[in-house]
């Protein structure tokens, strides 16, 4: 089995079915349940156009709704699930450098729309399998490549997929990091609303999704604060710009499970008002977010050994008419502090006559770091990456792994390399893609000779 002759002769293809997929703009615009398209009709084609990849190169293919399918290979009463998403997070493109939508190479690095999270990966792991049919492996499990569109808003995809179609056996989503990732922390979003009419916002927008540091916020004002604007941003040396009336911000996206490592553009705006302002909104942001990223100020802060910090990401505003919405998403170690975080944010807002709505509490998801499962990924990504020190971990992001169950996040991020999804000029680097094709081609195989 000499991997590196095999790859050889399939990277090229690999990369030319890649810059395809790539060029599909699977961003959500909205959903439409049951509809021909119900992600859109970029994550249609893109689904499309992957599963037809599939079936030229012979394996059996399925579509579900299009809100997922899968590429099979093999025979058995067992599957293993490799589950990959076609969606991503939206982009600015005056942020980047290049097209998001076009595989640019530079320097050893492919930057795009997806290149890291997770098209890049996705691919990585479909030429894998291409390459154990092709040599002749008969599994003695079914090999699913199951690709969804709509894990970066909630996985529906996936929940549709899974009422339609048997659940893996076991399974690894290669959308995260090695070594490997055996637990995922609880997640929770919540809303609090209220009433703009005796403040001076008039408007006020900043993000798109709860799962990433908004880096782009604007807001109008009933009263003329440019000057004290414009030296307040030069003080603190802070982005932004006064252009057509209104007040704009520009921070630094980031993953919600990091949001320390983002800068939030929303929290540069209300620093402003509570500085120079009366405002009240400004004044409850001012005594429980503005500068936290743990839940300190709200008094949720909260630690296991295990799955570590829980993580605070404000991450939506949208102001008009007179209200206001705030969205706020939450990475939290166990499923029992769901209770605590709603009675933090209740006494909040009550404090200031705001209200409050949860909008989803998902549990924490964990597999026996001891499994079998874990110990024979943690054989293979030992053997091809000769890293013997580093142990698997908890995140606080979000995988289809936890929809299976039996499943862990595997790859693609190689320890140290700097994590830059969901943020502008988002890339792989080529040494690590090729990396992945081997760990995931030796893995398939392990589990299922």
């Amino acid at each position: 089995m000499d991997f590196k002759e095999l790859y050889a002769k399939e990277r090229p293809y690999a990369i030319e079915v890649l810059k395809k997929l790539i060029s599909f703009k699977t961003v959500l615009d909205e959903y439409k349940e049951n509809s021909d398209a119900p992600f859109g009709m970029e994550n249609k084609k893109a689904l499309e156009y992957i599963l037809s990849v599939g079936k030229k190169d012979g394996f059996n293919v399925k579509n579900v709704d299009n809100y997922a399918g899968h590429i099979e290979f093999g025979e058995g009463d067992e599957i293993l699930g490799v589950l990959a998403h076609l969606d991503v997070v939206p982009v600015n493109s005056e942020e980047w450098d290049s097209d998001p939508f076009t595989l640019r190479f530079s320097l050893g690095k492919m930057y795009a729309r997806g290149s890291l999270d997770d098209k890049g990966p996705l691919v990585a792991s479909y030429i894998a399998l291409k390459m154990l049919k092709d040599m002749g492996f008969m599994p003695k499990k079914r090999i699913r490549l199951i690709m969804g569109c709509d894990e970066e808003s909630g996985s529906r995809c996936l929940k549709r997929y899974l009422e339609k179609e048997e659940k893996p056996t076991i399974g690894f989503s290669p959308d995260a990091c090695f070594p490997l990732i055996y637990g995922e922390k609880a997640m929770t979003s919540y809303d609090i609303l209220g009433d703009l009419s005796d403040d001076i916002i008039v408007s006020f927008t900043a993000g798109e999704r709860y799962n990433v540091v908004p880096s782009y916020a604007e807001m109008e004002l009933k009263e003329d604060y440019s000057k004290e604007f414009m030296a307040f941003l030069k003080e603190k040396n802070y982005q932004g710009e006064y252009k057509d009336s209104k007040y704009i911000a520009y921070g630094v996206a980031s993953h919600a499970m990091n949001p320390e490592l983002g800068v939030n553009a929303a929290y540069i705006l209300f620093e402003f008002l509570a500085k120079y302002t009366n405002s009240k909104l400004a004044k409850f942001m001012d005594e429980y977010f503005l500068g936290d990223t743990w839940g300190k100020k709200l008094g949720y802060d909260m630690y296991d050994p295990d799955m570590k910090y829980l993580t605070s990401n404000f991450a939506v505003v949208r102001g008009e008419n007179n209200t206001f919405k705030l969205g706020v998403n939450c990475r939290v170690p166990l499923d029992s502090q769901f209770k605590v975080i709603e009675e933090c944010v209740a006494k909040a807002t009550a404090k200031y006559g705001y209200s409050y709505k949860i909008l989803y509490n998902s549990p924490r998801h964990y597999v026996d770091p001891n499994s079998f499962l874990v110990t024979k990924l943690m054989d293979v990504y030992r053997e091809v990456t000769k890293d013997y020190e580093n142990e698997p971990i908890t995140i606080g992001g979000g995988t289809y792994a936890r929809e299976i169950g039996k499943a862990v996040a595997f790859g693609p991020l190689v320890v140290g390399r700097e994590d830059v999804c969901h943020i502008a000029n988002e890339y792989f680097y080529e040494s690590d893609f090729d990396l992945a094709v081997e760990v995931y081609f030796k893995a398939m195989y392990e589990l299922c000779k």
